[in-house]
């Protein structure tokens, strides 16, 4: 008995104590950029998996997962019982003496379903962090490509307004003097007018933007960020088919999938298990009254007779089927978007050549068409509308660029291009 409570007392004194951990009042700040030369999109992606608030929060989950893991293989602590009774009167001789220490062992009959699940839980959660890192890279990707192509476009509209301002001055002052009337006036002026407030909102789309950028690597908002231009890779035909064929080894939200589903298949087995818990051992024994002593062991356990943990059976089978069902439906929306983004591309690509020469050609007719007006072989109208014509060419093929090169970062994304492929 002396042993037991010694036993006792030296669990005691291994246990774990409270430290408090008080919630910050001040929002951290992120140490600034080094200064360096304009990023590329693969050094933006790499800032901003290091650097995103949501994704540190992402990252304590965790922890949370590995405890998990340590308890389901860590067995439960055993049950300690002492009792006393005095001796206030009567014939016996001495007070009683009573002890029991009992150890559950139902954790020990479903530990390796139990440690399976928790391993196969904090798989799904490592591998549902990878993925949204993996999504933090290509958002951050995705904006670089759309910030340099509001860059080019904001270009094309001053452009455009410098060359429609230097039309209206001659306008006014030719019409001052005569030679033109007041809609030849009017007509530079809308023009100019119109092309001011696409400049407009493109410089409200692109602050937009930078700010989302800034947040993404956790910086003041208003922080310049200098951006190489964007170099994005093709990718080929041939090698498109590998990549969905490796897709549910490699795309870590599927991976998720899978271990998710390796966790609800443990639990059915732990629960299958489980009706006939649980069962504790131990030993038991005492001094009566009289001074007899006696000891034994003691075996507690449910007979499965009415509830058999059915339950919780069909639980795990009804949960197990559903999130098959949802695998097989995540794995056919990612092969689809797949195949239905490389259509997008091709259609892009078509598209982007054409507004590329389009663009070109009037560009030029638009060259040939100030030295025609300076000569006054074109009105002021005409010359209006070439300008502006050109200008509009040339921001359609920026705007196809951009969505090409965002539609080819969309599809390495969604084949996980890059990641290692698990067995």
């Amino acid at each position: 008995m002396k042993r037991m409570i010694l036993l006792a007392l030296a669990g005691l004194s291994s246990c774990a104590a409270y430290h408090s951990a008080p919630l910050p009042d001040t929002t951290p700040v992120a140490a600034p950029l080094p200064t360096t030369q304009p990023r590329t999109l693969a050094q933006l992606a790499a800032l901003a998996v290091q650097r995103d608030p949501d994704l540190a929060a992402a990252r304590a989950q965790a922890g949370i997962a590995q405890a998990e893991l340590l308890a389901a293989g860590t067995p439960p602590d055993p049950s300690l019982s002492i009792g006393f009774e005095a001796l206030l009167g009567g014939p016996a001789s001495m007070s009683s003496i009573a002890g029991s220490l009992v150890e559950d062992v139902s954790p020990l009959i479903t530990r390796s379903a139990d440690v399976n699940a928790a391993n196969a839980h904090l798989l799904q959660v490592n591998a549902g962090i990878l993925w949204q890192e993996w999504q933090v890279a290509g958002r951050a990707e995705q904006l670089g490509v759309t910030l340099t192509g509001e860059a080019a476009q904001l270009a094309s509209l001053l452009n455009d307004t410098k060359s429609l301002t230097e039309l209206d001055q001659k306008v006014m002052a030719q019409t001052a003097a005569g030679n033109l009337t007041q809609q030849d006036e009017s007509t530079t002026q809308i023009a100019l007018a119109t092309i001011r407030a696409a400049l407009d909102s493109e410089e409200q789309t692109q602050a937009q933007d930078e700010a989302q950028l800034d947040a993404l690597l956790a910086l003041p908002p208003g922080t310049p960020i200098a951006l190489a231009p964007p170099d994005v890779a093709a990718i080929p035909s041939a090698q498109l088919q590998p990549a969905l064929a490796t897709l549910p080894q490699r795309r870590p939200d599927l991976l998720a999938m899978r271990y998710g589903y390796t966790e609800a298949d443990e639990k059915l087995r732990a629960a299958i298990r489980s009706q006939f818990l649980p069962i504790s051992l131990g030993a038991q024994g005492g001094r009566d009254t009289s001074g007899v002593t006696s000891a034994g062991p003691q075996v507690t356990l449910s007979l499965p007779l009415f509830n058999r943990n059915r339950p919780a059976i069909k639980t795990g089978e009804a949960t197990r089927a559903a999130l098959r069902a949802q695998y097989a439906a995540g794995l056919a929306d990612a092969r689809n978007g797949a195949e239905a983004l490389e259509q997008s591309i091709a259609l892009l690509q078509r598209q982007a050549t054409q507004a590329d020469q389009a663009a070109a050609q009037a560009a030029s007719i638009a060259e040939d068409a100030r030295r025609t007006f300076a000569t006054g072989g074109l009105d002021a109208r005409a010359e209006t509308d070439l300008i502006t014509a050109a200008g509009d060419r040339q921001r359609e093929a920026i705007q196809l660029r951009t969505q090409l090169q965002t539609a080819k970062l969309s599809l390495a994304v969604l084949l996980g291009l890059g990641l290692p492929v698990h067995g």
